[in-house]
């Protein structure tokens, strides 16, 4: 169990491996750098999506319990969603975003750029900030219960291969999603803490998969697995794609569709 805790871990850890490079070059904040990195990542899900999660539970469970856990999956999110914002008020972005993209874009004059359009921002406001972070916990679980299960089914080198294609699949999404975070406001160290926990939530399903998930039926498995699908669906429409849009405009559907190649590839890879 142990193992499998380890393993769930590093799967997750490229969220902070992202969230370093994003810190550690600052230029990855650019209004047009977020929005590809973050329409490559929304290609990269939508994959996941697609090939890891509704494929296979189609294969295991058939159209109507996929069907259904889609459904659900979608509910639950919004619903999370909307508690959240029944006790919290929209958040505006931080109040230094503008002097810290004039800043990044200018070798730090600190002159601002043109207006592109009254409260218009391109990194991510703090309610998009939130409702990310509950999207890549629910992006996390079912790949970690995933990885502790291939503990169980095949060798120790199919798990890693597994661990290693979730970790190089999740880097793209890692550093766009942190470089939005980043650029609206929020500071390295509340990334950090934030993406700590969902490596720490990765260990905890792991572990979970190895040893109770295990006994599951092959069609309860992939009833999880599509309500994750379906709840990271409204994610990538309702979060990603907006941030993607409004900074690289129509080239967002393309640098999404090498997200989706990209992922797939892997995905075909591991499964190789």
């Amino acid at each position: 169990m142990l193992e499998a805790a380890l393993f769930g871990a590093i799967a997750q850890s490229a969220l902070v491996v992202g969230a370093l490079l994003v810190w550690k070059f600052p230029g990855l904040k650019r209004p047009k750098i977020v929005g590809a990195l973050m329409a490559f990542g929304a290609g990269a899900v939508i994959s996941a999506v697609a090939v890891d999660l509704v494929a296979v539970s189609y294969d295991e469970a058939g159209a109507g319990p996929t069907a259904i856990g889609i459904g659900i999956g979608c509910l639950i999110y919004f619903a999370i969603i909307a508690l959240l914002e029944r006790g919290g008020a929209d958040e505006q972005p931080g109040e230094f975003l503008e002097a810290e993209i004039a800043e990044v874009e200018h070798g730090g004059t600190g002159h601002a750029p043109p207006a592109h359009g009254e409260g218009e921002v391109h990194g991510a406001t703090a309610k998009e900030a939130r409702n990310l972070t509950v999207g890549m916990v629910i992006d996390g679980v079912p790949e970690s219960v995933a990885v502790g299960l291939t503990l169980h089914t095949a060798a120790v080198g199919v798990s890693a291969a597994l661990v290693g294609s979730i970790f190089i699949a999740a880097i793209p999404e890692a550093i766009g999603i942190a470089a939005a975070l980043l650029a609206g406001g929020m500071v390295i160290g509340k990334v950090l803490l934030r993406f700590s926990l969902i490596v720490l939530i990765g260990a905890v399903f792991a572990a979970v998969g190895y040893q109770v998930l295990y006994a599951a039926s092959d069609s309860l498995q992939a009833i999880i697995q599509s309500i994750a699908a379906g709840a990271l669906l409204v994610v990538v429409i309702n979060e990603m794609i907006p941030i993607a849009v409004r900074s690289v405009k129509a080239w967002a559907g393309i640098i999404g569709a090498a997200g989706f190649v990209f992922s797939a590839l892997l995905t075909w890879a591991a499964g190789g």
